[in-house]
């Protein structure tokens, strides 16, 4: 399971460190630990089940360690604390150690894998950036979200087995760690050029998804400096688009 390797390979750095503080927005969350190190990750709200979403630590977190929190990634009893956990070992990734992929006309990263006008390309979760910059590009562009009376031109998640197996090129939501269903996408893109994991909540540990199908992350780092700001901003509602300011974009290559 890709998140336990990503908790393996967090686990050296999360040692003998604690919550700081802890913000859930209605969009994003983020977890500060001790030393200054922040994560941010998706709030899924739309599969979060009453009552089942809140935590029985609600006001005690602060002072909690680090990796206790972190554990909460694997064991996936709701979309909030899997989100929360994966929050913790976003904010311990080894970034000074990432070989970034640099696009030379300064656009996003993510669009550095090889993109063919006769391509079909799948994205997962309704990523607004990415089908701007794809769509009328690619010969065919399949959206796939969950949920009931979907959108005009975006399919189920039912028709993944169907579909996805037709893409050369698949972009993934990373909040797919959350509701646990990156592991089955993956499996449907057997013909598959480019896996590439996309979002805030994408766990840049290059080492955890060799052999998985994903060719390339694409996630973000959150500055310290401006931790006030992003507490703030998430606190009182913000999305990324109002936060990306105070933060660095980054994609690697797995």
């Amino acid at each position: 399971m890709i998140l336990e390797r990503v908790y393996e390979l967090a686990l050296p750095r999360l040692k003998g460190k604690k919550i700081r503080e802890v913000r859930v927005g209605l969009g994003l969350m983020t977890v500060e630990l001790d030393d200054g190190s922040l994560g941010v990750t998706y709030v899924l709200r739309k599969e979060t089940v009453d009552g089942c979403s809140l935590l029985p630590q609600g006001g005690k977190l602060v002072g909690m360690p680090a990796q206790e929190i972190a554990e909460w990634a694997l064991q996936g009893n709701n979309v909030i604390s899997s989100a929360m956990g994966l929050a913790v070992l976003n904010s311990v990734a080894e970034f000074e150690k990432l070989e970034q992929v640099e696009n030379a006309d300064g656009s996003d990263a993510a669009f550095s894998v090889e993109i063919k006008p006769t391509d079909t390309v799948g994205v997962i979760g309704h990523i607004g950036p990415i089908i701007f910059n794809l769509k009328d590009k690619v010969q065919n562009l399949l959206v796939f979200e969950r949920g009931e009376n979907l959108p005009g031109g975006v399919y189920p998640e039912s028709k993944e087995p169907e579909l996805l197996p037709e893409c050369q090129v698949v972009f993934v939501s990373s909040t797919s760690l959350i509701n646990r269903t990156l592991e089955s996408v993956l499996g449907y893109c057997n013909g598959t050029r480019d896996v590439v994991m996309v979002g805030s909540s994408t766990p840049l540990y290059p080492q955890a998804f060799r052999g998985t199908g994903v060719t390339m992350l694409s996630g973000t780092r959150w500055l310290p400096e401006y931790r006030d700001s992003i507490l703030t901003g998430i606190s009182q509602c913000a999305g990324v688009r109002q936060l990306i300011r105070y933060a660095q974009k980054i994609s690697v290559r797995v």
